[in-house]
Parts: structure tokens; sequence; C-alpha cells
């Protein structure tokens, strides 16, 4: 591991990295031409992943204009973990969730982000989507890896 930490490194890490390929694999490659339980499981599983840490390099990176500039703790990646999990049981499982879904995919399924959504309808339920939920400790797991306590000086 480097001394020297920077501003969303951890985004280069192989977890990072193999969970943005399967989620482009599979939204562009997978769902439009083999839709099904695979594919959707697939998009849970690497999202249990990204989310978190992509959410971890947002906040990160914001918290770059504010003093005294801290880098996230592994914390940050609990609380990001621990919110994504919540959501994906929110939205999967509950009428709620299922309507709050619609109301904030449908517009970006007919506009400019087309590309990026997967439909208005809603998020289909699945029991076996809270498979997803085992894969919560390599987000906390990559926290730990890239922001323990090793240095304090973080680089912009």
């Amino acid at each position: 591991m480097r001394n020297q930490r920077t501003r969303g490194d951890f985004l280069l890490s192989p977890a990072f990295l193999v969970s943005l390929l399967l989620l482009l694999l599979n939204d562009f490659v997978l769902k439009p031409s083999y839709p099904g339980a695979l594919s959707g499981i697939l998009s849970d599983l690497a999202g249990m992943v990204f989310f978190p840490i992509f959410f971890v390099a947002v906040a990160e990176f914001i918290a770059a204009v504010v003093p005294p500039r801290p880098l996230a703790s592994p914390a940050w990646f609990g609380i990001s973990t621990a919110t994504i999990g919540f959501l994906l049981v929110f939205v999967k499982f509950t009428d709620v969730g299922q309507a709050s879904y619609r109301v904030l995919v449908a517009p970006l399924a007919n506009g400019p982000l087309s590309s990026f959504t997967v439909g208005g309808g809603g998020a289909v339920a699945d029991p076996w989507d809270l498979l997803a939920l085992l894969l919560s400790p390599i987000p906390i797991w990559i926290g730990y890896r890239y922001r323990a306590k090793r240095s304090v000086t973080p680089h912009a």
C-alpha cells in the first residue's frame, strides 16, 4: 500500500473496476440481448459494490472544497454501503419504493440518459436480489484498505 493517498484513488481498485465493467457489460450487452433473471441479479451484485464506492468518491471530491479537506474515513464506506443496501431492499420489496422508483426513473428512461436506464416500469423484485447484500463487505473492505489511518496528508 502506498503511503501517499489521493482523492478517489480507490476508484482504481480491482473490485471497483470489475463492478464497473460488469455493470457496463450487463446494461449494454446482456440485458438487451439476454434479458432475464441472470442479467437482473448481475446488476444488483455489481451495483452493490459499485455504488457505495462511487458515492464515497463523489463525497470525497466534494469534501475537497470544505476545510480542512478531509479524505473519506472507512466509516464513510460503511454508511454508503448500508444506505445502498437499504435502498435496494426498499425499492425492490416495498410498494412505496416501487412507486418512488417509477417516479424518479420514468423521466430518465425517455430522456437524454435513456442509454443508462433500464426502463421506467419499476424495479423487478426477486428474492435472489437479496444475494447482492452478501457483497456488502467488499466496499467496506475497500474503505479500510484505502482509508485506514496511514498518512495524514491528502493530495488534491
